[in-house]
């Protein structure tokens, strides 16, 4: 989830929760001020009776008269003659009576007073309609909701507006490190900000690519003087024993170990070349891409390895499209196949089978070997041997899984009874 989101859907959360607690809490408090100010009426109304009703000074005939008269039209009034002294104190309730008008029972808000009006005892009864209040209680808290709800749109806009203005720069270098290649050894862009934390983010990415630009040069150097110093003094000592081997005055004890020690140098080499090329892989120094016949480079490949093959009696077969081609490095993707060829060949079994597909963008190539298969968490590891074979150095498999990392290609390893192992490369 993005940051902006994110902290949007917290907003979001905490406005809900005061929405949802808000609403009945705005409509219970607008009612109790709305019933308080009909209470306050009802007092007031009744005073203003009690006083016309001593004013006038009215007999008992004309009051009852005046609440007769207020009856019929239901006005709320009724004023009622008590025959005993009474003292009690004014009540305010809640009370439901039928309204002939709406033909339903409506509630009403009642005030119940016992006065004394020239002399006698009087009970005041004044009601209020509340349907009106309870409409308007409605209505207020409708427009509160409709309010809040403009209200919560508005952040979202507004919030969804100016978080892509206020974060521009950081997605800015976010798509620029992402399309960025340290082989170009360029400078990465970035956008001014008017903000300090992105204008420190900017800062600590051009330092950081222009260190790694550095170490990138310092590594690739390393690397292309490496191939021509540590290959010279080799092949000279190797010469050397090539020349002291061919001395008659050596013995037989010295020529043996004058064959483990050029054994050793050749392995050394071997190694020595195959690590200078996983660098250079790593270091992204094949660039070039080509249009690549598969079949021609296959045959390229067989041809190095064809007096092998016959040595060892094993049988080949190739099933390789002649005219399927496919766009790469030529020098990587005949070092991949190369490589195949040389684990197939050296962990094979004598009169065993070697096959080759490839078909729709798929390369397979098969071996006999051993009866159990290979760990597949380690089999493209560095240094990681099928077997003590004086020859291996471990990082053939490597050297194929970090090709296929380079260009995009898809690796992978199976095992069929009772010894045919295969690897699989599916071709972008």
């Amino acid at each position: 989830m993005k940051l902006l989101h994110k902290t949007l859907r917290i907003y979001l959360i905490f406005s809900l929760i005061i929405f949802i607690v808000s609403i009945p809490v705005i409509y219970y408090l607008v009612q109790d001020l709305w019933i308080t100010d009909v209470d306050e009426s009802l007092v007031y109304q009744k005073e203003k009776i009690v006083k016309g009703l001593t004013n006038n000074n009215l007999d008992s005939t004309s009051i009852s008269r005046f609440s007769q008269l207020a009856g019929n039209f239901d006005v709320g009034i009724e004023v009622i003659p008590l025959i005993d002294d009474n003292t009690a104190k004014d009540s305010i309730y809640d009370n439901n009576f039928y309204d002939e008008t709406r033909l339903h029972i409506e509630p009403f808000r009642e005030l119940t007073s016992i006065v004394k009006v020239n002399d006698a005892w009087y009970k005041i009864i004044v009601r209020k309609d509340l349907v009106e209040s309870r409409d308007l209680i409605q209505g207020i808290v409708l427009v509160q909701v409709t309010f809040f709800i403009l209200l919560l749109l508005g952040i979202i806009l507004l919030n969804s507006y100016f978080s892509r203005k206020i974060w521009k720069p950081f997605y800015f270098i976010l798509s620029k490190l992402r399309t960025y290649k340290i082989d170009s050894e360029e400078q990465i862009e970035v956008e001014p900000s008017d903000v300090e934390e992105f204008n420190q983010l900017n800062q600590s990415v051009q330092h950081l690519t222009a260190t790694n630009i550095q170490i990138y040069k310092a590594q690739k150097e390393f690397t292309e003087n490496a191939a021509h110093e540590t290959q010279t003094p080799l092949a000279v000592v190797k010469n050397q024993l090539d020349l002291l081997a061919q001395d008659n005055q050596i013995n037989q004890n010295q020529s043996e170990i004058i064959n483990k020690i050029d054994r050793n140098i050749s392995l050394l080499s071997k190694l020595n070349r195959n690590l200078l090329l996983l660098a250079k892989i790593e270091n992204k120094q094949f660039n070039k891409t080509e249009t690549i016949v598969v079949s021609e480079v296959m045959n390229e490949v067989y041809e190095a390895f064809d007096e092998h093959i016959k040595l060892m009696g094993i049988h080949f077969s190739s099933f390789v499209s002649e005219n399927k081609s496919i766009d790469s490095n030529p020098q990587l993707v005949h070092s991949l196949l190369f490589n195949l060829m040389t684990n197939a060949i050296k962990y094979n079994v004598r009169d065993g089978l070697i096959e080759v597909y490839f078909k729709n963008n798929t390369f397979c190539i098969s071996n006999t070997g051993s009866n159990s298969p290979l760990p597949e968490d380690k089999v493209f590891e560095r240094f990681y041997k099928q077997s003590t074979h004086a020859e291996s150095v471990g990082l053939g498999l490597a050297i194929v899984k970090k090709i296929c990392d380079s260009l995009n290609f898809k690796i992978s390893y199976q095992f069929n009874a009772p010894n045919k192992h295969s690897f699989t490369i599916l071709f972008n």
